[in-house]
């Protein structure tokens, strides 16, 4: 039997390394449990895609990190001191033949060349919701009070339905694109405030990558890599443990007081199914989406600096082409998703054939001459970004009355918050913050953190 020491000596799993795995284990060592950290894969990162340009250390997933990003740099700041760089916003779009750009640090004529986008109403609805998102922060993330209303009201049609063309293939198409691998015909309204809020932040990136970061966790928390959770263990009606393979061996049992689920819905769905299979049923409605990656080192620079990245929507497969960084405008990262990259067998080879389509179409809106490769570096998702659920906040609801039939079991990922670096932050905590209540029956606020 636990005691009502935080920590007490408790064994706990997390399941999962991307940042809502990261932010649940920290909390749950923090709090004095014995955590392992159990992977499937050979490295730890999920989709901050950790990877190499030639020598250089890079992140081929989500690596731009908001001013307001307080739990993830809270997160950060716990592990160590790390280095930041601005990377602000800077994304342009193509209107006919003019290059749109919206950039932080040139409001007015971002907001000028938003007027150009769309129609005064498209413009009215948006800044309503981006004035409840400035008033209330719980309206950047899934299942506020706010946009479950108005999921009730408008989630019978898609994103695309409350909005104008024009404005739905300038605006709202790269924000849906970007974090969702979806159209805006394939999202609903009752989610778009994890995407809104994109706009009104603004973005740093890790000088040195996330790696040094990972590095630091590896030496606070036990991992396990290499190993793939296949199915609870429960005995008494409560959490007992795993069941783990390990470089492919045969399942074993491991045991555990907690675990914490912090992976994609889809791969929840199906670790949960056998014990709580309305559940995994419920999660596996959750749509994903591919992505494709490919990052291009060239031996000069292919962005000028006041158009460092360009969203098409010309029916392609490549969704946005942009700068590494701010002062990295000779490395270009091509993401590859929405409806035109789909359905496609995906190769390294097709990569670099949808690569040399896209400088075409960059010489072609940009003006520039073609610069010569240098090093490349590709990776691709079969699942990457979820793209939610229609009345999501109902969604939610289900799915946290059927976790409370199961004691020592608590979720965490990119469909409980959002799919940013921030919501999967804080998707973390609240799953180690409500294990600690479980495991040591104090409240979350009141359990005692070791420094």
């Amino acid at each position: 039997m636990l005691g009502n020491t935080v920590g007490d000596g408790a064994r706990v799993a997390v399941v999962g390394s991307g940042i809502s795995g990261l932010s649940a284990a920290l909390h749950l060592e923090r709090a004095g449990f014995d955590v392992d950290m159990i992977e499937r894969e050979d490295r730890l990162g999920g989709r901050f895609g950790v990877a190499k340009l030639g020598d250089r250390p890079v992140m081929m997933g989500g690596k731009n990190i908001g001013r307001k990003y307080t739990a993830f740099r809270t997160f950060l700041d716990t592990l160590g001191s790390y280095r930041w760089e601005p990377f602000g916003i800077n994304t342009s779009m193509m209107k006919d033949d003019e290059v749109l750009t919206l950039d932080s640090t040139r409001r007015t004529r971002s907001l000028a060349n938003i007027r150009k986008m769309g129609k005064p109403r498209d413009f009215a609805r948006l800044a309503a919701m981006a004035a409840r998102i400035q008033s209330d922060e719980s309206n950047k993330f899934l299942g506020s009070k706010y946009f479950t209303e108005l999921a009730r009201k408008y989630d019978h049609e898609p994103l695309s339905a409350h909005f104008s063309e024009q404005i739905t293939n300038t605006l709202l198409r790269p924000m849906t694109v970007r974090m969702n691998g979806a159209e805006p015909d394939d999202v609903y309204l009752g989610t778009f405030g994890t995407n809104l809020a994109l706009l009104l932040d603004y973005y740093d990136q890790l000088v040195d990558g996330v790696q040094p970061a990972l590095e630091a966790f590896a030496r606070r928390v036990n991992v396990r890599l290499n190993t793939t959770v296949e199915g609870l263990v429960v005995r008494d009606g409560r959490i007992a443990g795993v069941r783990a393979s390990t470089d492919g061996a045969p399942a074993e049992e491991l045991p555990y007081d907690g675990v914490v689920v912090a992976a994609p819905a889809y791969a929840a769905a199906e670790i949960v199914r056998s014990e709580l299979p309305g559940l995994g049923k419920r999660l596996s409605e959750v749509r994903y989406n591919p992505s494709s990656v490919m990052l291009v080192e060239y031996d000069r620079p292919v962005f000028t600096s006041t158009v460092r990245a360009l969203a098409m929507h010309d029916g392609g497969p490549c969704s946005n082409a942009g700068s590494y960084g701010m002062n990295d405008r000779h490395i270009v990262r091509y993401t590859f998703s929405g409806r035109g990259a789909r359905d496609t067998e995906l190769s390294t080879e097709q990569l670099n054939t949808w690569v040399e389509q896209t400088e075409r179409r960059l010489t072609r809106y940009l003006g520039a001459t073609r610069a010569r490769p240098l090093n490349r570096v590709g990776r691709i998702w079969p699942a990457a970004y979820s793209a939610y659920l229609p009345y999501h906040g109902e969604f939610l609801f289900d799915v946290r009355h059927a976790v409370q039939q199961l004691p020592g079991l608590e979720l965490s990922g990119d469909y409980l918050w959002g799919v940013s670096i921030e919501s999967c932050t804080r998707a973390g905590n609240a799953a180690g913050q409500r294990l600690t209540e479980q495991l040591t029956g104090q409240s979350a606020a009141s359990a005692p953190v070791r420094k």
